[in-house]
C-alpha cells in the first residue's frame, strides 16, 4: 500500500507526509516521555529538597542527644529543648516541622498545640488515606522515606498535593518530618509543555516554508519538464523548457532543449529526404513504364516479322532502331536506380544519426541513475552520522550514570539526543526509500530507451534491405541494357539469311518477353519504394517543427535535395 502511495502522489505531497511522519514521534516523546519525565524530575527535587531540611532538623535531635549522653541535660530536658527548637523553625515562609511518636501521638505541631499527645491514627486526608499510619510504618520498616497526600494550607479550605519527608529518630521512638506543597508541578510542566508546543509549531512552519521554496525552486521545473516531454510524445517539438537555474534541473532543462533541436533538425532533414526519394521513384516508375512499353512494341514487332520473313531485312532495321532506343532507356533507368540507391543511403545515414541521438538521451538517463546513486549514498552518510550520534548520546548516558545524583539532567538530555539520532535515521531511510523509487522510474525510462534503440536498428536493417533492392534493380537494369545491345547486333547478323533470321526473331521475342518480366519486377520494385518514401514522410509530418525559412516549392528545386556528406559515427569513423 505505502509503494502505491508513492507511484499515486506527488514530490511536494510524499514531502509532507514524510515532515508529518517525523513529527508524530516528536508529539509522542514529549506526551509520553519527556513530560513525564520533567514532572518526575521536579517531583525529586522537591523530595530531595525537604530531604535536606529533615537531615538538619535531624541534626539537631542529634545534637540534643549528644548532650545527654554528656550528662548536660536529661532526656526529658533534651526532649523539651529540641522540640521548642523546631517548633520555631520556618522556611519558605511558611513551612515547618512535625514531631510524632511510633505509636501514631503528636509530640510536636506548631500549628495543632491543641492535639499534642493525641493519637493520630483516624486523621485522613480527603481521599481517606491515614496519613500517620502510613508515616509511622514507613519509619518503622524503612526508617525513613516520602509520603504524598492532600492537605490543606493555613486559612485555604481548598486540599492541594503536598509531600513530606520523615526520619526515624531512633533514640527517642520520633518521627520527624516537613512537607512542601506541590501543586506549582503541573504549572512548571504545562509552561514547559508550552514552550515545547511553541518550538514544534515553529519547527513545522518552518519545515512547510522549505517545502515551499522546494516546490518552487526544484517541482516547478520538473513539472514542465514533463508537461513538454508530454508534448512531445504528442508529436509537438515546437516546445523550449526555461532553465534559467544553473543546478542539476537547469542543466536538464537545457539538455532536453538541445535534444529537442537535434530532433527537430534531423526530422527536417528525414523530410527532405523522404520528399526526394519519393520524387526520385516516381521518375523510376515512370521511366520502368516506359521501358515496359518498348518491350512489348518489339515482341509485336517480332511476331509480324516472323509472319513475313521475305520482308525481314526492313523490319530488322528497325528493329535495330527499336533495340537501340531501348538500350538508351534501360541506361537512363540503370542512372535513375543509382540514384535512388544514393538516396537510401543518405536515409540510412540519418536513422544512425537518430540512433545516435537516442543513445545520447539513454546516457542522460543513466546519468539520472548515477545522481539518484549520489543522493542514496549522502542518505547513508546521514544514517552513519545517527549511529555514531546515537552511540555518543549512550556513552554520554554512561558517563552520566556514573556521576550519580549530578548527572541525572545529563541523563535525560543524552537519551533526547539519542532518541532524536533514532528518528533523524528513520527519515533518512524514508528518504532512501523514496530515492529508490524514483531511480526505479529512471531504470524504466532506461529500459524504454533501450526498446527505442531497437526500433532504430530494425529500421537501419529495413533501410539497408531496401538499398540491397536498389543494387538487385540496377543490375537487372545493367542486364537489360546487355540484352538490347545483343538485339541490335543480332538484327544485323540475320539480316544475311531469311532462315537464320527467323530463328532469330524467335529468340529476339523470348528475350523480349523475359525483359518485359524485369521491366514488371523493377516497376513493383519502385513502387515499394515509393510507397515506403511516402510512409516516413507521413511520419515525420506528424512531429510538428519550427521552420527557420520557408521550403522552396517543387518547382523551384532544381534537383531533389541529397546529403553532401554522410555525418561521422559515434566512434569516429566514417559510416562506410
Amino acid at each position: 500500500m505505502a509503494l502505491g502511495f508513492g507511484r499515486r502522489r506527488s514530490l511536494l505531497t510524499k514531502f509532507y507526509v514524510a515532515l508529518l511522519i517525523a513529527v508524530l514521534p516528536l508529539l509522542l516523546l514529549q506526551q509520553l516521555y519527556v513530560l513525564p519525565a520533567i514532572r518526575q524530575q521536579l517531583r525529586d527535587d522537591r523530595i530531595r529538597s525537604v530531604r535536606q531540611l529533615v537531615e538538619a532538623g535531624h541534626g539537631i535531635l542529634e545534637s540534643y542527644e549528644a548532650r545527654v549522653r554528656a550528662g548536660e541535660l536529661t532526656p526529658r530536658e533534651a526532649q523539651l529543648k529540641a522540640a521548642a527548637m523546631l517548633e520555631g523553625l520556618r522556611y519558605a515562609n511558611a513551612e515547618y516541622y512535625w514531631i510524632n511518636d511510633l505509636e501514631t501521638r503528636l509530640v510536636m505541631h506548631p500549628f495543632l498545640p491543641g492535639r499534642i499527645g493525641e493519637d493520630m491514627k483516624g486523621y485522613q486526608d480527603v481521599t481517606g488515606k491515614r496519613v500517620f499510619v502510613d508515616i509511622v510504618e514507613l519509619a518503622r520498616q524503612e526508617g525513613e522515606g516520602a509520603v504524598e497526600y492532600l492537605a490543606t494550607r493555613p486559612r485555604e479550605p481548598q486540599p492541594i498535593p503536598k509531600v513530606s519527608y520523615v526520619k526515624l529518630f531512633a533514640p527517642w521512638g520520633w518521627v520527624l518530618g516537613t512537607g512542601v506543597y506541590v501543586e506549582d508541578i503541573e504549572q512548571e510542566v504545562a509552561a514547559v509543555q508550552r514552550r515545547l508546543w511553541v518550538a514544534l509549531l515553529s519547527g513545522v512552519a518552518l519545515a512547510g516554508l522549505a517545502g515551499v521554496y522546494f516546490s518552487r525552486r526544484v517541482l516547478r521545473p520538473v513539472r514542465a519538464l514533463v508537461d513538454a516531454a508530454g508534448k512531445v510524445a504528442r508529436g509537438d517539438l515546437k516546445v523550449t523548457v526555461v532553465a534559467p537555474s544553473h543546478d542539476e534541473v537547469g542543466d536538464l532543462g537545457r539538455a532536453f532543449n538541445a535534444m529537442v533541436g537535434d530532433v527537430q533538425r534531423m526530422l527536417r532533414e528525414m523530410g527532405e529526404v523522404s520528399r526526394a526519394t519519393e520524387t526520385d521513384a516516381r521518375h523510376i516508375h515512370r521511366s520502368a513504364a516506359g521501358l515496359r512499353q518498348a518491350a512489348q512494341e518489339q515482341s509485336r514487332s517480332l511476331r509480324t516479322m516472323t509472319d513475313a520473313v521475305m520482308g525481314m531485312t526492313q523490319e530488322l532495321a528497325m528493329g535495330a532502331s527499336q533495340a537501340e532506343l531501348a538500350a538508351r532507356a534501360a541506361e537512363a533507368n540503370e542512372q535513375a536506380a543509382r540514384e535512388g540507391g544514393a538516396v537510401v543511403r543518405g536515409t540510412g545515414e540519418k536513422m544512425k544519426e537518430i540512433a545516435r541521438v537516442v543513445e545520447r538521451s539513454a546516457r542522460m538517463v543513466e546519468r539520472l541513475t548515477e545522481w539518484s546513486e549520489e543522493v542514496e549514498r549522502a542518505v547513508e552518510l546521514i544514517s552513519d552520522v545517527a549511529d555514531q550520534t546515537r552511540v555518543l548520546a549512550v556513552n554520554t548516558a554512561i558517563e552520566a550514570m556514573r556521576a550519580g545524583e549530578n548527572g541525572k539532567g545529563f541523563a535525560v538530555v543524552a537519551l533526547e539526543v539519542r532518541n532524536l539520532a533514532e528518528r533523524a535515521r528513520t527519515a533518512a531511510e524514508r528518504i532512501g526509500t523514496l530515492m529508490k523509487e524514483s531511480q526505479t522510474e529512471t531504470e524504466a525510462a532506461a529500459a524504454q530507451m533501450k526498446q527505442g534503440r531497437l526500433k532504430v536498428s530494425e529500421g537501419l536493417a529495413l533501410s539497408a534491405e531496401t538499398g540491397k533492392a536498389l543494387e538487385r534493380i540496377v543490375a537487372g537494369a545493367e542486364e537489360i541494357q546487355r540484352r538490347v545491345k545483343d538485339t541490335a547486333k543480332a538484327h544485323a547478323t540475320q539480316a544475311e539469311t531469311g532462315e537464320a533470321l527467323t530463328l532469330r526473331i524467335h529468340a529476339l521475342s523470348n528475350q523480349a518477353v523475359e525483359s518485359a518480366a524485369d521491366v514488371e519486377q523493377i516497376t513493383k520494385a519502385v513502387e515499394d519504394l515509393e510507397a515506403r518514401a511516402r510512409q516516413l514522410r507521413e511520419l515525420v509530418t506528424h512531429f510538428q517543427v519550427e521552420r527557420p525559412e520557408a521550403p522552396l516549392s517543387q518547382e523551384e528545386k532544381p534537383e531533389p535535395h541529397r546529403p553532401s556528406a554522410p555525418l561521422p559515427s559515434p566512434s569516429g569513423r566514417g559510416t562506410g
